[in-house]
């Protein structure tokens, strides 16, 4: 049975840098990275020192049309993988694939940009709409659960190619092992401890329980707690640093507590 090793790198630099050498200690044929699995090929070129890392980006904005602030985001969260791409591929051959559809990555972009338009007008108006909030992140979630099944697709089809993958990847994970297990030998790997953010915290609510089982008031709880989140996003030079000061000195269990 072909194995698939499932390595959790969340949404920060410091977590890929973690995943990138723990990659540099493992023996695998394929890895699957978080890119439009049209970008493949680019990636294996980069491997191969074929193209730069600057043409790989290129390539990447051209596929997406994404702009550089949404490119650049990206960028500097993979960078310390990206960069060891071409010295683990020294050791032992093994192929890219990217496991995302691209038209994924540009429906991202459309939810910061209503992300942003509605943290800017809850704290103009110093008032939180729960519903809009809930129309919002109905849509990203849905789009997302799509996304899962055609990350499992990629995985089947091209994992089973191979007999020792790795798929590095931010998100949950338990959908994604139930559906492979009956045909790959999966195990998951967590590096770190992680805190989830209140908008994240809302998310797994939405998700666990319905959009229309949250009340207003614990939706208003979780938006006022994010739009705090993003004080400290401001104050640090980097969401990791930013992340890591939110944790120190708000102990975010309290938001679950609170909720509950």
């Amino acid at each position: 049975m072909p194995r698939i090793n499932m390595i959790l790198a969340f949404r920060f630099r410091s977590s890929t840098e973690r995943a990138s050498i723990l990659l540099e200690t493992m023996d695998f044929d394929a890895l699957f990275l978080g890119f439009p699995e049209n970008l493949g090929e680019s990636l294996n070129l980069y491997r191969l020192g074929i193209i730069s890392e600057e043409e790989l980006w290129n390539d990447y904005i051209c596929m997406t049309g994404l702009s550089d602030p949404f490119a650049n985001s990206l960028r500097y969260r993979l960078e310390p993988l990206i960069k060891k791409l071409p010295l683990i591929g020294h050791d032992h051959d093994f192929d890219i694939y990217g496991f995302e559809d691209f038209q994924y990555h540009i429906r991202l972009r459309g939810f910061a940009e209503q992300q942003l338009l509605l943290e800017f007008k809850s704290r103009a108006t110093g008032k939180i709409n729960p519903d809009e909030w809930r129309a919002l992140l109905r849509e990203e979630l849905e789009t997302t659960k799509l996304l899962e099944e055609k990350i499992v697709n990629n995985l089947q089809e091209k994992g089973a190619k191979h007999n020792n993958s790795v798929f590095i990847c931010a998100g949950l994970v338990n959908n994604i092992k139930r559906k492979l297990s009956p045909i790959f030998d999966v195990k998951v790997i967590c590096l770190e401890r992680y805190w989830k953010s209140p908008l994240e915290v809302l998310k797994t609510l939405f998700i666990l329980k319905g959009f229309d089982n949250i009340p207003d008031d614990t939706v208003k709880l979780c938006i006022k707690q994010h739009l705090k989140y993003l004080d400290y996003i401001l104050l640090y030079d980097n969401i990791d640093t930013a992340h890591e000061a939110w944790v120190r000195e708000l102990k975010p269990y309290m938001i679950q507590k609170r909720l509950d």
